[in-house]
């Protein structure tokens, strides 16, 4: 046999091998395998019309993740790219895009059935499709862009909401006036049982507030700063929601305190 066909020969099985995994391996597998690696999160995924493509694309029509009977999230439009080595190992590696409502993500995940790392992009999110930002009573509208990285237990995430309208919420005997407000920037870290909010600051027209703290099992531990500009302070409704929070002139604190139920 000539070099020439010995390569052409080497090419075909490499294809055939390649090929054989994509077609061998089942979508009931990759389900599996999807499920176990977000169980370690208390997350549990159904998936809409779920379907395998040609080279090693991956499509559906609809993902939903949900925390007990709670909805948590609906992506849309999913099109992903399987790298086919890793199925062997029964490994996922991934890279993937779609929609979340109005919105936009992109990503790559390395999971298995016991771990998970993975980073994603968002951008034009509307806020009204966050359906867990319903868990602690956060409604209303604005424009939502942000990076998530998991690795295993430590998950990151950071954020900027743009052109806010949002309705106050109640927490505990705390009132946080997020109706004052237009644009939110911040990060969090998630680890285990606990929930760090480094530093999420909130801006409105002539007024400024920083929340901060942490949420361990399930019980919030943390406090909004607000720092009103002279002007804001002639705000009747101001006036009524936050004056029993002064601390000194134009400087208030709101504590937060209190479950979430999730």
């Amino acid at each position: 046999m000539s070099p020439l066909k010995k390569i052409f020969l080497a090419v075909a099985i490499a294809v055939a091998l390649i090929w054989g995994i994509w077609i061998a391996f089942p979508l009931s597998a990759i389900q599996s395998i999807i499920e176990d690696s977000l169980g370690d999160y208390g997350l549990s995924v159904t998936f809409s019309n779920i379907r395998k493509g040609i080279l090693y694309r991956l499509r559906a029509d609809g993902i939903t993740l949900r925390h007990g009977a709670r909805d948590i999230i609906l992506l849309n439009s999913l099109d992903a790219t399987l790298h086919p080595l890793y199925l062997i190992d029964s490994r996922i590696r991934i890279s993937f895009q779609g929609r979340v409502g109005s919105g936009f993500f992109s990503g790559d995940a390395d999971l298995s059935r016991t771990s998970l790392v993975m980073h994603l992009d968002f951008d034009r999110v509307s806020l009204a499709d966050l359906q867990f930002l319903h868990v602690v009573g956060i409604s209303g509208n604005g424009t939502i862009a942000g990076k998530i990285a998991v690795d295993n237990q430590v998950r990151r995430i950071s954020f900027l909401l743009r052109d806010a309208d949002m309705q106050p919420v109640r927490i505990a005997e705390s009132l946080l006036p997020l109706n004052f407000f237009r644009t939110v920037r911040g990060s969090f870290e998630v680890g285990g049982r606990h929930i760090r909010v480094e530093s999420i600051s909130l801006e409105g027209p002539n007024v400024f507030a920083r929340l901060k703290g942490v949420i361990m099992e399930g019980n919030m531990d943390m406090q909004m700063e607000v720092m009103p500009e002279k002007a804001f302070l002639e705000n009747p409704l101001f006036l009524a929601q936050l004056e029993r929070y002064q601390v000194s002139p134009g400087y208030y604190v709101i504590p937060v305190k209190g479950p979430v139920v999730f």
